[in-house]
């Protein structure tokens, strides 16, 4: 059984926001069919209600964006012509109402006339005739109605209560996302556009959830002086706002600003479907306030440079300390390469260069001045030039367990640190 139809109808309320965005990407972002309607934008949230939460839930996460947004004035109604009639019934300072879902029809019959937009261009000949309520209106006889007014108004009545369907063009979101934001005055603080750059953040998000897209790369400026002052990009697409304000956030406290910035600019620079993440031990679903792998990389990149964050890769070779090779975090990971039957015992931490190890008295090398014991060795190891070495896994007094080799060329005995165990 198809759920009961239910639009929300907003107006642009008082006062007016210096620049007046239309509301259509904020209305996506919890409905499938948007429209322009007059001087109103609609949307019909019958599918979308359930997942919601029900209406009063839906009305507790909308009416707030919507305010903030300048779209105060707010009509609920099975159909799109009702809730606007509705909506045009609020204060001017902003406000909703929402009709009762099994009495509609009754409440819209007191509203007066005036508020049915096809109706108008008669309001003089309608109150004439002493029509001043649309439930008055309802009960005259179409073909009379028409040929006094047109029949226009007839079709709007009847659109309005339900009778007939209404053919609305729907609002389609744009192939790539640009928005910009006027500060209310000028700041070079990085907490102060990062809270402004809120709401470009969610157009951009509902934009994106409306196309089932998720960003790779995207672009903050300030026109006209530097329209890509910082690019910023994600190894996965990504729809989390809190993502994308958490990196942003750390990109604009390393950025030096040469002057106040007035006006903020944002827009996609690369796209692609987005789909949900898939369970992995290092890249599960954070739990509620921690950050992801992803987002946990991103952020050190900000931080510490690209240049001193890398992933590691697997390359196939007999010798244990080259298997592992630095890569950047976003590469694509190559197939890991067939490796031999003892990989199984080496440490997944290499350090980036070895170690020279003292030895006591007898000879066994010594970590940190405590003497080494051994686990498991030797392991004889060959490199590309042909020099043998012995490999061991030892372990200190602290429990730690190492890995180290054993070099006995030219008659003198060296150990060094190659690995450490987790």
């Amino acid at each position: 059984m198809p759920p009961p139809p239910l639009w929300i109808a907003c107006l642009p309320s008082q006062p007016a926001p210096a620049r007046l965005e239309p509301p259509a990407a904020l209305l996506a972002a919890h409905a499938p069919a948007v429209a322009a309607l007059e001087d109103a934008w609609v949307a019909d949230v019958s599918t979308t209600l359930r997942l919601m939460g029900g209406r009063a839930a839906l009305l507790r996460r909308l009416w707030p964006a919507l305010r903030a947004a300048g779209w105060a004035r707010v009509g609920v109604a099975p159909t799109a012509l009702a809730a606007l009639a509705v909506a045009r019934t609020t204060p001017a300072d902003g406000g909703w109402r929402a009709l009762a879902p099994h009495t509609w029809t009754d409440e819209l019959d007191t509203l007066p006339v005036a508020l049915l937009g096809a109706a108008q261009p008669h309001l003089t000949t309608l109150h004439a005739l002493g029509l001043r309520t649309l439930g008055a209106l309802r009960q005259q006889e179409a073909a009379a109605l028409a040929a006094r007014t047109s029949p226009d108004l007839v079709q709007a009545l009847r659109q309005c209560y339900a009778l007939a369907p209404t053919a609305l063009p729907l609002w389609q979101p744009p192939p790539v996302f640009e928005a910009t934001l006027e500060l209310p005055a000028p700041t070079a603080d990085a907490t102060a556009l990062t809270f402004a750059a809120q709401r470009l953040l969610h157009q951009l998000q509902a934009w994106l959830q409306r196309q089932r897209l998720g960003v790779l790369r995207w672009a903050l400026g300030w026109p006209p002086h530097a329209l890509d002052a910082l690019v910023l990009q994600h190894p996965t697409p990504v729809q989390d706002i809190v993502r994308l304000q958490r990196l942003l956030h750390e990109r604009l406290a390393r950025l030096p600003l040469a002057q106040p910035v007035q006006q903020l600019s944002l827009r996609t620079l690369q796209v692609t479907t987005h789909h949900a993440p898939h369970d992995d031990w290092l890249r599960s679903a954070p739990t509620t306030g921690a950050a992801g792998w992803d987002e946990v990389l991103e952020r050190l990149q900000a931080r510490l440079g690209p240049a001193r964050v890398h992933g590691l890769a697997l390359r196939a070779t007999w010798t244990p300390h080259a298997r592992q090779q630095p890569r950047a975090p976003d590469a694509s990971a190559a197939p890991t390469p067939p490796l031999p039957p003892d990989s199984a015992w080496l440490p997944p931490w290499w350090l980036p260069a070895p170690q020279p190890l003292a030895c006591d008295g007898s000879g066994r090398p010594l970590h940190r001045g405590q003497p080494l014991r051994c686990l498991l060795g030797p392991l004889r190891l060959r490199a590309p030039s042909g020099a043998t070495q012995l490999g061991y896994i030892a372990t200190d007094g602290c429990s730690r367990v190492l890995w180290i080799t054993r070099d006995d060329a030219d008659g003198a005995r060296r150990w060094r640190l190659r690995g450490v165990y987790a």
